[in-house]
C-alpha cells in the first residue's frame, strides 16, 4: 500500500450543503435585522424582513463584481466594526426616545452615558454596573462577531460559482432600481417601504448633528452676550421682595401629566386637594402656572440652567457651553441685591464645581452634607421630607436675607421605593426613623417589569413628593418667605406615551399676599391648580420675568 492510497479521502457530509446553505440564510437574515429594524419604539414591526437594506444590495454587488473584495478578510472584520456602530447608534436612539422623547445626538448625548453609569450604580450597586458593563462589552463582541461571519459567509457563498454571482449581482441591480425608484418618487409605493435606507441615514444623520454642534460655540457665545440683566437691572435689584427669604424647589419628574393624566393623577390631584385648606388655614396664599421646561424625561440639569440662565438650554452641548460663560444666574443676580445664596442638591454625590464656580452659590449642600442616617431609598439617597427638614436647620442659621434653590429627587425613576410622609416634622431629626418606617412599592426590577405598575408607582411617588413640600409650606416655611415649587420635567414617554408636552406646574407660596399678587401678572391663577388653558411661557423666561416683577 503506497502512502498516497493511506491517505484516504474524507467522505463529504451528505447534510454538507444544508448546512452551508442554513448559515447563508442565517447570514443574510442578521444583516437584514441589522441593517433594517428601525430603532424608533412605534416602528418595530415585521420591518426588517419587510424590507431590503440598500446597504445590503450595494454589499452583494461588490462582492460579485470584485473578486479581491471576496477574498479579502479585511472588509469583513471592517464591515464587523460598522455594523457594531450601527447597533450602537440605534441603540442609543431607542433608549433616548424612550426615555426623552427625541432623537439621539452621539456627541451632544455622551455625557448621558456616565450620568447612567452613576443611576445604574445607586439603584444596583457596584457589583450591578460591573455585571452590566461586562455584559455589554460580551454584547458588543458578539454583534461584531455576527456582523464579521455573515460577511464572510457571503464572500464564500460568491467565490464558490460565477452562477450564483449572476443571480445575485442581477438581484443586487433589481433592488437598487427599486431603491431609486422610491427616492426619485416618494408615494411610487405607498406606505410600503420594500427598500429602506435605515442604517445609512442614522449614520448620516450623526454627521449631520455632529457639524452643527461643533459649529455652535460661536453662535451661542454671541446669544450669551445678549443678556437683559447686564446693565439692565436698577440699582437696587429685587428691591420689591423687601427682603423676603426666597426659596425656587425643584420637584423631580413633576410634569404636566402628573395633574391631567388620568391613568395616574388621582393620587397627586389629590395631594393638591388635601393640602390646599390647611395651606389657607396656615394663612399661606398660592397661585400656581404653568412653564414650558426645555427637556421631557431627564436630564433635569438642562432645566434648572435653563430657570437660573434665562437661556433654553435644551441639551448638553448647549449646557457645557453655558457653565463655562459668564451668563448671569438666579443666584448672583440675587448675591448683586444682598442676599446670601444656598444649593441644596441631594442627587449630588460627588463634587458639582460648576455650583459656585458658574452659578455662583455661596454654599452648597450635597448628599454627604445633609447629616441623613436613614437608609437609602433605592436611587435616591433621602427622602424629600428629609431634605427639606435638613434644610430648614441650615436655613435658620444663615445670613438673611436668603435665597436657596432645593432640589427634591423622591420621584426620580425608578419610583420605588416611596418613603412614608412623618406627621411630626420634629420627630424626623437624622433621618435614622426612616429604618423603622415602612416603605411602599416592590424592587426596581418588579415595577419596570409592568408599564401600568410604572405608572402606579410613579404616581404614588409624586403624590409623596407634593405632600411633603407642600406640608413644609404650611407649617415649616418661615413668615417672610416667598417659596416657587416648579417641576424640572416631565416624566419619561414610557410613563405618559409619546408626543405630550414639556409644561411643568409651578406653584408660589407666602404668608405675603403682595408677593404672590405679582405672579398674577404672568397669569398664574389663585390656589393648586394651574390653569386649564391659557399661553404656556417657556422657561427661560422666568429669570427675566422675576427681575422685572420685583425691582423698581
Amino acid at each position: 500500500m503506497t502512502t498516497s492510497d493511506a491517505a484516504l479521502t474524507r467522505p463529504r457530509s451528505r447534510l454538507a450543503p444544508l448546512f452551508r446553505g442554513l448559515s447563508l440564510v442565517l447570514a443574510l437574515l442578521w444583516l437584514v435585522l441589522l441593517l433594517g429594524v428601525p430603532s424608533a419604539p412605534d416602528g418595530w414591526q415585521v420591518y426588517g424582513l419587510a424590507s431590503v437594506p440598500v446597504e445590503l444590495a450595494v454589499l452583494v454587488a461588490a462582492l460579485a463584481l470584485a473578486p479581491p473584495l471576496r477574498q479579502s478578510r479585511a472588509l469583513a472584520v471592517t464591515l464587523g466594526g460598522l455594523g457594531l456602530l450601527v447597533a450602537i447608534i440605534k441603540l442609543a436612539d431607542l433608549a433616548t426616545q424612550i426615555s426623552f422623547g427625541r432623537p439621539v445626538s452621539l456627541y451632544v448625548d455622551r455625557l448621558l452615558l456616565v450620568n447612567g453609569m452613576h443611576l445604574a450604580t445607586g439603584v444596583l450597586g457596584a457589583l450591578g454596573l460591573m455585571g452590566i458593563t461586562l455584559g455589554v462589552l460580551v454584547a458588543a463582541w458578539c454583534v461584531w462577531w455576527a456582523t464579521a461571519r455573515s460577511v464572510r459567509r457571503l464572500q464564500q457563498a460568491l467565490s464558490a460559482s460565477a452562477g450564483r454571482r449572476g443571480v445575485a449581482g442581477g438581484l443586487a441591480a433589481l433592488i437598487l432600481a427599486i431603491f431609486a425608484i422610491g427616492q426619485a418618487m416618494p408615494d411610487a409605493y405607498g406606505a410600503a417601504r420594500p427598500v429602506n435606507d435605515t442604517a445609512s441615514f442614522m449614520v448620516m444623520d450623526q454627521i449631520h448633528r455632529l457639524i452643527p454642534a461643533l459649529a455652535m460655540e460661536g453662535t451661542f457665545r454671541a446669544e450669551e452676550a445678549v443678556d437683559p440683566l447686564v446693565g439692565g437691572v436698577s440699582r437696587t435689584p429685587l428691591a420689591g421682595l423687601g427682603g423676603a427669604d426666597v426659596t425656587v424647589v425643584f420637584l423631580e419628574s413633576y410634569g404636566r401629566s402628573a395633574l391631567e393624566d388620568p391613568r395616574f393623577d388621582a393620587l397627586p390631584k389629590a395631594a393638591l386637594a388635601e393640602m390646599g385648606p390647611k395651606l389657607a388655614a396656615a394663612g399661606v396664599y398660592t397661585a400656581s402656572g404653568w412653564l414650558a421646561s426645555p427637556t421631557r424625561g431627564g436630564q433635569s440639569w438642562l432645566a434648572h440652567a435653563t430657570l437660573a440662565s434665562g437661556m433654553q438650554i435644551d441639551d448638553q452641548m448647549r449646557y457645557d457651553l453655558l457653565v463655562t460663560g459668564k451668563r448671569m444666574t438666579l443666584s448672583r443676580l440675587f448675591a448683586k441685591a444682598g442676599y446670601h445664596t444656598g444649593l441644596i442638591a441631594p442627587a449630588v454625590t460627588g463634587g458639582e464645581p460648576e455650583a459656585k464656580r458658574f452659578y455662583g452659590f455661596d454654599q452648597t449642600l450635597f448628599a454627604d452634607g445633609l447629616g441623613y442616617a436613614g437608609p437609602p431609598f433605592g436611587w435616591v439617597t433621602m427622602p424629600d421630607q428629609y431634605t427639606l427638614a435638613a434644610y430648614d436647620r441650615w436655613q435658620r442659621q444663615q445670613p438673611k436675607p436668603l435665597f436657596s434653590e432645593v432640589v427634591l429627587v423622591s420621584s426620580h425613576a425608578p419610583w420605588t421605593p416611596v418613603p412614608t410622609m412623618v406627621d411630626d416634622w420634629g420627630r424626623i431629626g437624622d433621618g435614622s426613623l426612616y429604618r423603622t418606617l415602612p416603605a411602599t412599592g416592590g424592587t426596581p426590577e418588579q415595577v419596570w417589569s409592568d408599564p401600568d405598575m410604572i405608572r402606579s408607582q410613579y404616581g404614588q411617588s409624586m403624590a409623596y413628593s407634593l405632600r411633603a413640600v407642600l406640608d413644609y409650606a404650611a407649617r415649616v416655611m418661615g413668615d417672610h418667605t416667598l417659596m416657587i415649587v416648579l417641576g424640572d420635567h416631565q416624566p419619561a414617554p414610557i410613563v405618559t406615551g409619546p408626543g405630550t408636552p414639556r409644561d411643568v406646574p409651578v406653584h408660589v407660596f407666602s404668608r405675603d399676599a403682595d408677593l404672590v399678587a405679582r405672579f398674577r401678572e404672568w397669569g398664574f391663577v389663585d390656589g393648586l391648580n394651574p390653569p386649564e388653558t391659557g399661553a404656556v411661557a417657556p422657561m427661560a423666561s422666568f429669570r427675566d420675568a422675576f427681575a422685572r416683577s420685583f425691582s423698581p
